[in-house]
């Protein structure tokens, strides 16, 4: 029976008993079921109110017992008792039907407790005068000299220093102690080179360590004894960067103004000359980052657009694949280190993978000064000439993920570095202005919260940087061409009294955290 009919005969009454009672119809039946659930629905709601009300208290006596038991913060204590107070809490709350919107709770309690503790640690930063080194040339003590790049083994227990008199020198990293009257000095320093050191790179073991230089050529080193375990030769300008391999004790890469990347051996390819192993490249890829071969004969020889490789950085998910940037361009190149680069003669190179140049970068092509790679291996964070650091997928590489700027950064040649603290969530970056940039990151590896602190290390160009990789504590080094390297550490109590101190705040370096939507 059709749907009309049914109403058609409901709505008919019988002639013959018209005072007898209305017969009921599938509407009303249908409208008073609807009412019906409606009353237990608001009765439901009352209940779950007041139930929900009872949660939230138990949530804030949760999270206040919680903070009173979470010790001061570092780089290797969370607050793990707070965030996991509130996720229990968080699923009995949304009920086992909510999950999806529970973890969306926990992940943003989470976020809102790490930019708290993360903000408290970025305004506690300072560096004491006990933290300070100043080098000097050795055959003139009263001529500054110029650090040009510092690395921390990977036990976190040594500091190397190279500068431009070709010198190593290797720090301790005890805790800078204000109220102590030893100030910083090396334990160990050695002549490496006969020209500038550009770069340094522990190995894995923390044992052995190599040097890059402008005489074209790299050094590996035994630091305990000071003793040349053997010369690299094969570029042809100054070698600019180095690179181990992950977690290889005798394979690594170099980069060169000549704008070649070299990869070496150093169980292969060597020879005894003059009572010291020399080595060859077991694999070379030449031109880089050239922008590419004129067709126009030049001198009857076709001229190349020529750039330098100005870092590079050997990835985690794949060892296979080194990451470059040059002098060029801020585009990121991926190279397969196992393929034999056979071009033809003024041919370019063509690597695995290489990122897309960004949307924002308007007008001429800049160059890029540095290389980092987070800890999980997933971002790279490459600064260019452009006064940004462009943030890019390690694993799927393409159009950059975000762009960090500040009014604060400005990097205005390529010997500005970059380093990721050892939990992910700090970057740290050099400036020509002299100050050092330290961002405050998110889970995605950008600057969604707008927060950095503005450190005033420098009177002149901070280069280099570096984060210690430990989980005990809060280190960071940093270089100027004033010739000053300062260990920076968290502590609440020093940072505030050489903020109010006036005969501290000559001497003492000492951090601002500036809060704006200068991230895009």
């Amino acid at each position: 029976m059709a749907l009309t009919e049914i109403t058609l005969r409901a709505n008919n009454r019988d002639t013959n008993n018209s005072r007898g009672p209305r017969q009921t119809t599938l509407f009303d039946s249908l409208g008073a079921a609807q009412r019906r659930h409606k009353r237990q629905r608001k009765a439901a709601g009352q209940e779950n109110a007041s139930i929900e009300n009872s949660r939230a208290d138990a949530t804030e006596k949760a999270v206040k017992r919680a903070r009173t038991e979470v010790p001061e913060c570092t780089a290797a204590v969370r607050p793990q008792k707070l965030c996991e107070a509130r996720s229990v809490l968080a699923v009995r709350r949304f009920g086992m039907t909510s999950a999806h919107t529970a973890q969306r709770y926990r992940q943003r309690q989470s976020l809102t407790m790490d930019s708290v503790f993360a903000t408290s640690r970025l305004a506690s930063l300072v560096s004491p005068a006990t933290g300070v080194f100043q080098l000097y040339a050795d055959t003139e003590p009263q001529r500054g000299v110029l650090p040009l790049a510092c690395k921390y083994s990977a036990n976190g227990e040594q500091l190397a220093l190279v500068d431009e008199s070709g010198f190593v020198s290797v720090f301790g990293t005890r805790t800078v102690d204000a109220q102590s009257d030893v100030s910083l000095e090396p334990i160990l320093r050695w002549k490496a080179h006969d020209n500038s050191a550009f770069d340094v790179e522990w190995r894995a073991d923390c044992a052995q360590m190599v040097t890059a230089s402008a005489d074209e050529t790299l050094r590996v080193w035994d630091v305990e004894h000071q003793q040349c375990m053997g010369s690299f030769v094969g570029h042809a300008q100054t070698v600019r960067s180095v690179s181990w391999r992950s977690a290889s004790m005798h394979c690594f890469s170099s980069a060169s103004r000549d704008g070649s990347i070299m990869i070496w051996d150093s169980r292969c390819n060597k020879e005894r000359v003059d009572g010291e192993y020399v080595y060859r490249p077991v694999n070379v890829i030449g031109h880089a980052h050239n922008l590419g071969s004129s067709k126009k004969p030049m001198r009857g020889k076709k001229g190349m657009l020529g750039g330098s490789v100005t870092a590079i950085c050997h990835l985690q998910h794949n060892t296979d694949l080194l990451a470059s940037v040059g002098s060029t361009s801020e585009i990121v190149k991926f190279w397969d280190v196992r393929m034999k680069a056979h071009v033809r003669p003024f041919a370019l190179p063509t690597p695995a993978m290489s990122t897309l140049l960004s949307t924002s970068s308007a007008g001429r092509s800049r160059g890029t000064a540095s290389l980092s790679l987070d800890p999980d291996g997933t971002r790279l964070y490459s600064a260019c000439n452009d006064n940004s650091v462009y943030v890019h997928n390690a694993l799927m590489p393409g159009q950059p993920i975000a762009r960090l700027t500040a009014p604060e950064f400005e990097c205005q040649s390529f010997n500005v570095g970059t380093s990721m603290s050892t939990c992910g969530r700090h970057l740290a970056a050099g400036s020509s202005s002299g100050n050092v940039v330290v961002w405050e990151l998110d889970r995605m590896g950008t600057n969604s919260s707008g927060r950095r602190a503005v450190l005033q290390a420098h009177t002149k160009e901070a280069g280099c940087v570096a984060w210690y990789p430990g989980k005990d504590k809060t280190q960071l080094a940093t270089c100027g061409d004033d010739g000053v390297l300062r260990l920076w550490e968290e502590n609440a109590k020093l940072a505030e009294s050489a903020k109010t101190d006036p005969t501290k705040q000559c001497s003492w370096g000492v951090s601002q955290v500036v809060c704006s939507s200068t991230h895009r």
